[in-house]
């Protein structure tokens, strides 16, 4: 599967620009980290890498998990990788690298756990991307992701169809099928694959909507890319309000894949 094709300068200064603030606003990605990691198994590896670490959610839980391995970090964004070059600076163990998770020139080969959480919606080709860093794993590592799949953010295609009668052109997530057809190109044994959705609450629809901006993941910078005018986006709001709960509260939905495979000894 290939994705629409990303700026990824564009990509890189909107992340950047959101890591500050990230933390503050990822409680769904937070928790889906942690899903991933109690999922993976005990093992010590020697050698971890996170790919798309970002602030560092997945990376903190991997190097408590696991206390005696080594962990290299790898984002696109430079403000990402700094924020986690700032919080691990005392740590012999860990090393955050600025760079593109699609180039070969960044492989880290050997490594015994290969992880990501969240990311590989932004790869161009997200399985051939998986399948490259499969190939690079140590006998018997272990490639463990979340993957946002289809299902994924509902309220915002809903509310959008609703006001606009027009698709919503977000992220083409993959379908729950394509981690096993990833299994197989890798020749990977699937140990461990499980779908659960993770809803995050915010308080109105404008909260929620700013809540994309707030985590960098939104698609300014790139080409084709039409933000919506203020009229559009009052008719947006207003139906995404719609979908509010009694208590005045709305949601994003999140459809995680767990997927966890091992290369073969």
């Amino acid at each position: 599967m290939s994705n629409q094709a990303f700026e990824k300068n564009a990509l890189a200064r909107n992340f950047s620009g959101a890591a500050k603030h990230y933390d503050a606003w990822a409680t769904a990605q937070a928790e889906i980290a942690s899903g991933l990691a109690h999922r993976m198994d005990r093992r010590e590896p020697a050698l971890m890498v996170d790919l798309g670490c970002g602030t560092g959610l997945l990376s903190a839980l991997l190097l408590e998990r696991y206390p005696k391995a080594s962990l290299v970090g790898l984002d696109l964004a430079e403000g990402m990788v700094e924020a986690c070059r700032k919080r691990w600076a005392a740590i012999d163990r860990a090393r955050f690298v600025v760079g593109d998770a699609e180039d070969p020139a960044c492989l880290v080969r050997g490594a015994d756990l290969v992880a990501c959480s969240c990311v590989a919606q932004w790869f161009g080709n997200p399985t051939g991307t998986l399948r490259m860093w499969a190939e690079t794993l140590a006998p018997g590592g272990i490639l463990a992701c979340a993957f946002l799949i289809q299902g994924s953010f509902v309220e915002l295609e809903s509310a959008y169809h609703q006001a606009f009668q027009a698709c919503f052109q977000g992220l083409r997530l993959w379908k729950a099928e394509t981690a096993h057809d990833l299994g197989k190109a890798a020749e990977l044994s699937v140990l461990h694959c499980e779908e659960e959705s993770i809803l995050a609450r915010y308080d109105s629809a404008r909260a929620a909507l700013r809540s994309y901006k707030q985590i960098g993941a939104v698609f300014q910078g790139q080409p084709g890319h039409r933000p919506l005018g203020p009229t559009q986006m009052r008719r947006l709001l207003a139906c995404y309000e719609q979908q509010a709960s009694r208590q005045g509260r709305v949601t994003v939905t999140h459809r995680v894949q767990y997927f966890i495979a091992e290369k073969p000894r």
